[in-house]
């Protein structure tokens, strides 16, 4: 058991010190997963791009584990300038498959895979992230090392490589205070330098409300002079079985 926890927090160190695109939804994934669950969210963030625009992102999904260790979803994305109707961009579909799950002071294990279609003149993305879990008497920890490259004639880039991190205070049923943070560090054949790389940190908080409702809100800041200053984030959840 040691040995696998040290393999598995050797693998850990690795991902983290890869990042993942900063346009993404700022989500940490776990990798433990429920059959029949089903799930609606709905995602909005706002940040402000390279322009001085302030950019609203909105996301539609919906969740079904469809077997005990894996999960489908399917997104609608939009994206839109502040004060402006926001424009549909791409649709994607996602699967997450619980490797192994060791219970608690142990690494969980699971991986991510995502097919992006991007709207007409866009290039078409797949995404893969290796996803951990460590849950403790009072906290979890969740890692995602993220790999995404665009794909077919549009594709303009190569392939980038993140990470999404959480740790979490679970003393409380109802409500969950965490921190959460985010990086990139470009292209994996042209890495950025350490200043022009994008890293956010902010605290997040997942609140439990009356018949399966959540709802989460997190404000995400920047790090160094390559990242956007402020991100705020709000989600809204209903699941069921």
């Amino acid at each position: 058991m040691t040995r696998r926890m040290l393999a598995a927090g050797a693998a850990v160190v690795a991902m983290a010190a890869l990042a993942a695109p900063a346009e993404a939804k700022k989500m940490v994934y776990s990798p433990v997963v429920h059959e029949d669950e089903k799930e609606v969210e709905y995602y909005v963030d706002w940040h402000e791009d390279g322009a001085g625009d302030d950019v609203v992102g909105h996301e539609l999904s919906f969740e079904y584990g469809f077997a005990p260790k894996d999960m489908v979803a399917l997104y609608g994305v939009w994206e839109g300038v502040s004060g402006e109707d926001p424009t549909f961009t791409n649709y994607q579909v996602e699967w997450i498959h619980q490797v192994f799950e060791q219970g608690e002071r142990a690494w969980d294990f699971g991986t991510y895979m995502e097919y992006q279609v991007a709207d007409k003149g866009g290039a078409d993305s797949v995404e893969f992230k290796a996803l951990f879990e460590k849950t403790l008497s009072a906290s979890t920890v969740t890692i995602n090392g993220i790999f995404e490259k665009q794909i077919g004639e549009n594709a303009q880039e190569g392939t980038e490589a993140g990470y999404a991190a959480r740790w979490a205070l679970r003393r409380w049923p109802a409500v969950t205070p965490a921190v959460e943070a985010y990086g990139d560090v470009g292209e994996i054949q042209d890495m950025a330098n350490g200043g022009d790389q994008p890293h956010i940190l902010g605290p997040v908080v997942d609140l439990k409300l009356p018949g399966g409702l959540s709802w989460e809100v997190g404000a995400l800041f920047g790090l160094t002079h390559g990242s956007e200053d402020v991100r705020v984030k709000t989600q809204l959840a209903v699941e069921w079985y």
